[in-house]
Order: structure tokens, then C-alpha cells, then sequence
């Protein structure tokens, strides 16, 4: 059984053109990503985040990191019942970038939900790149 690790893909906002561009949070705003498709042989993926402070970072500046699971491509939780994958502070760095282990096995799809803590005047840029491994 060979195991592929080439399925790189760029985590998409409907708000923002088709390519992976960031999407700005600020003022406690919440937003989902596009739904990103499992593959049907994964079995472990991983979220690459990157939240880049348009301004100077303040003590409270952080994005909280959410993902909503789907069995079958069409139910998804809400964001109260969303699973937290973690905080990521630009206070402490900026840009920030943490890596996110999931257990996509048996899932059909996944949205991302980011929270902005704080930021009215600082935006936070964000960036999520996803990977899975397949066996074959």
C-alpha cells in the first residue's frame, strides 16, 4: 500500500475571489471558509494557518480556530457545536503560523471558522492551507 502526501490545497472565503487570498478579520467578526472536500482514501490531514496583524499587535489580538465536520456533505454543525482546533495570538508573533492536526477519516467535508478577538483598527489577515494523506 503506497501513502500519497502531494494533496495540497489552499482553503477558499466565498467572500473573496476564487484564488486562496487572505481574509481580513477584525471587531470580533466571524467567518467560514469555502467547504473543502476529503478525499475518500484519507485518512490524517493537517490546516496550515497564517494570521498576519495589519497593525501594531495589542495584548488580546488573537483568532480563534473552529472546524465543522460533515458525514455527508450537506450537515454541518453550527458554530456553537463547531469543534475548537486552537488559538492562534499575534501578540506574542506576527505573522503567526500553526499547524493543526485532523482526523478527516469518514468525513466527506469540512468548513473552517475563524473568530477575531479583537481589531478594530488591527485587522488580521488569514491564510489556511490544508493537506491530507491517502493511502492507495
Amino acid at each position: 500500500m503506497a501513502n500519497s502526501n502531494t494533496n495540497v490545497s489552499g482553503i477558499k472565503f466565498a467572500t473573496v475571489d476564487s484564488s486562496v487570498t487572505p481574509k481580513a478579520l477584525n471587531s470580533n467578526s466571524v467567518v467560514d471558509s469555502d467547504v473543502q472536500a476529503i478525499h475518500a482514501d484519507a485518512g490524517q490531514g493537517k490546516v496550515i494557518v497564517s494570521c498576519d496583524n495589519q497593525g501594531t499587535p495589542a495584548s488580546g489580538d488573537y483568532i480563534d480556530v473552529w472546524i465543522k465536520y460533515s458525514p455527508n456533505a450537506s450537515l454541518f454543525p453550527s458554530n456553537l457545536h463547531a469543534q475548537l482546533l486552537g488559538r492562534i495570538d499575534t501578540f506574542l508573533e506576527d505573522p503567526a503560523v500553526q499547524a493543526f492536526d485532523l482526523n478527516v477519516e469518514g468525513g466527506q467535508q469540512f468548513k473552517l471558522t475563524f473568530k477575531a478577538n479583537q481589531g478594530a483598527s488591527r485587522t488580521v489577515n488569514v491564510v489556511a492551507i490544508y493537506n491530507e494523506w491517502r493511502g492507495a
